[in-house]
């Protein structure tokens, strides 16, 4: 979520070694063709073979998910833009009941009243219905989405402290917006202003427990994590590429014109700390809560 801008100016591998073995492979010598040579695996799932066995499960029929070719590649960029239209659907769905209790008034100029863009927040859930449906459908662990090591007290500190970045960077670019290129634009914040303690302590929540997860877990642990593990094998600089090219569509996704160098910015942030942790998502969840929530509530001081 950006900061409005009057505010400035006012193939699979089948899951059946134990981790030692998988060291084992990494670093012993083996022979090859009468010669003893090294194999070195450097496989994005290790830390989740790791975490299957430390844990004390395995599933057997379950895979982890090693390469990522073109094919597959169109199918989870076409599964993500689906995550998006579920989530359209279902905020049109929410939206004839809430006209019909009063929540939303086509015919006035306040369409939303208070608390009803708070509710339709909920219609976010719709973009991680299409991410557990692959991971369903190839026989993945949640793992593979990023539900993983969600109790890392690092991984919520890297969080916290991106957070805080990235709500200097929306203050930045907001700034270059507004009074540098001094480009027109007209606020939404009075959408996401709270009328009360009860409706911003929602919001708060909200911001952390749907928004901040569910667009992490679609953008960054599926998309994202299948883009980098594609440019690998094309070459350099998989991660780079797979960061810009994931915040390009995650900024595209949320049709605001104006607002799409901010998200861009979110985006390549929320990937860096994808990247650092493995693609955990409680980082960039808190991340993106943190930031999202920070605006909330500065809507709700200053509208």
């Amino acid at each position: 979520m950006r900061i409005p801008y009057s505010w400035i100016h006012k193939d699979y591998v089948k899951l059946a070694r134990h981790t030692e073995e998988n060291q084992m492979l990494n670093s012993s010598p083996i022979l090859v063709h009468g010669r003893f040579t090294r194999l070195v695996l450097d496989d994005p799932d290790i830390p989740t073979m790791d975490e299957e066995y430390d844990i004390g499960v395995f599933v057997p029929g379950q895979y982890i998910e090693r390469e990522v070719d073109w094919d597959r590649l169109l199918n989870v960029l076409f599964l993500t833009f689906g995550g998006f239209l579920i989530t359209v659907v279902l905020t049109t769905v929410m939206i004839v009941p809430m006209a019909a209790v009063g929540l939303i008034d086509m015919f006035s100029p306040g369409l939303f009243k208070p608390w009803s863009m708070l509710i339709l927040s909920f219609a976010e859930l719709g973009f991680i219905v299409t991410p557990i449906y692959y991971v369903r459908k190839h026989r993945l662990p949640l793992t593979a989405i990023g539900i993983r090591d969600m109790r890392s007290l690092k991984n919520m500190a890297l969080g916290i402290v991106t957070g805080v970045a990235m709500l200097g960077g929306n203050l930045f670019i907001s700034w270059l917006i507004s009074d540098v290129f001094r480009i027109p634009v007209t606020g939404d914040e009075e959408l996401f202003a709270a009328i009360d303690v009860y409706e911003l302590v929602g919001w708060v929540v909200v911001m952390f427990v749907i928004v901040g997860f569910t667009e992490e877990l679609i953008f960054r642990g599926f998309l994202q994590r299948r883009m980098e593990m594609y440019f690998r094998r094309k070459g350099k600089n998989a991660g780079i590429k797979a960061i810009i090219i994931t915040s390009f569509i995650f900024a595209a996704i949320h049709l605001d014109v104006v607002g799409f160098a901010t998200r861009f910015m979110l985006g390549v942030f929320l990937g860096f700390l994808a990247q650092r942790t493995k693609y955990s998502m409680i980082g960039p969840t808190i991340a993106h809560g943190l930031n999202n929530a920070v605006v909330v509530i500065m809507a709700s001081m200053f509208v």
